[in-house]
C-alpha cells in the first residue's frame, strides 16, 4: 500500500510530496507567542521554518531577509524559527530569549535543544529555509543565506 503522505495525486510520477511533520514535541520551548503553534492552525498561508541559532553570522544575516518576507506579506507567510543550537550555551531558553531580543526577532521561535525537528526535516546546515505549502505539505529547502529581494521574489 502507498503511504498517502508521500503520494502526489496532482502528477503520477512526479517526486512524492510529504506532509510537513507537526510543530510539537516534550523538550520545545516556544518564545515570543503564548503558546506553542501548529501547523494545521496556519493551512492556507505559506510557513517558512527558519532553522537557526544565535551564534551563527549567516543565522543572524539572514534576518533582515525574512523581516522584509514578513512585511510584504502579513497575512500569507508566517515565519517560525527553529532554533537548533550548535553549542551548550545556546541550549538554555533564557539565553535565546536574550537573543531575540538582542537582534529584533519578533516571529515566534521554537527551541530545539535535542534537534527533534531538525532530525524530522533532514536539516543539515545552518541556516536552513523549509518551505511548507498552503496544503501543509513540503514545498522546498534552502540551506545557506537568501538575498532579501531574492526571498521576497520567490515567495
Amino acid at each position: 500500500m502507498t503511504d498517502p503522505t508521500r503520494m502526489n495525486p496532482d502528477q503520477p510520477g512526479a517526486p512524492a510530496r510529504v506532509r510537513a511533520p507537526e510543530l510539537h514535541g516534550p523538550d520545545l520551548t516556544w518564545l515570543n507567542v503564548s503558546e506553542g503553534l501548529s501547523l494545521s492552525a496556519l493551512r492556507g498561508r505559506l510557513v517558512i521554518l527558519d532553522f537557526w541559532t544565535f551564534c551563527c553570522i549567516n543565522c543572524l544575516q539572514l534576518l533582515p531577509a525574512l523581516a522584509r518576507v514578513e512585511e510584504a506579506f502579513p497575512d500569507e507567510v508566517a515565519v517560525i524559527g527553529v532554533h537548533s543550537p550548535k553549542f551548550p550555551h545556546e541550549r538554555d531558553p533564557v539565553h535565546v530569549a536574550a537573543a531575540l531580543q538582542r537582534h529584533g526577532i519578533r516571529h515566534p521561535v521554537v527551541h530545539d535543544p535535542g534537534f527533534a525537528l531538525w532530525k524530522q526535516y533532514a536539516v543539515r546546515a545552518w541556516p536552513t529555509l523549509v518551505f511548507i505549502a498552503p496544503d501543509g505539505y513540503v514545498a522546498g529547502q534552502k540551506a545557506g543565506e537568501v538575498a532579501p529581494d531574492l526571498l521576497v521574489e520567490a515567495v
